[in-house]
């Protein structure tokens, strides 16, 4: 049994490298796209996902994308391909800033 899992959740966290950025959490976009040979269980991915980019203060985008589907493999083994998407709502007045990391295992 094939899993195909779409997940969007919006928190906050601390993201980015400028001061003002370290100093104070800011509203995210998260978007995961995960596709697994067997049962993926949506709810752990997203609890796991918020839980860890909650805990960390990641200087990069894409750094977090990275690191986050790393954590994600480890947890579920079973995943084949994932896409993550960090979007920042809140940088600046009418603008969002995103970073998108795709990876097949």
């Amino acid at each position: 049994m094939q899993s195909h899992i779409k997940i969007k959740t919006k928190f906050k966290c601390i993201i980015g490298l400028l001061e003002f950025e370290r100093l104070e959490k800011q509203t995210i976009s998260l978007k995961i796209n995960a596709k697994a040979d067997s049962f993926l269980d949506y709810a752990k991915v997203t609890k796991l996902s918020k839980k860890y980019l909650k805990s960390k203060k990641f200087f990069t985008l894409e750094k977090a994308n990275k690191k986050l589907a790393k954590k994600i493999k480890i947890k579920f083994p079973q995943l084949k391909k994932i896409k993550i998407e960090i979007i920042k709502l809140e940088i600046m007045k009418n603008t969002k800033l995103s970073a998108k990391y795709k990876k097949k295992y």
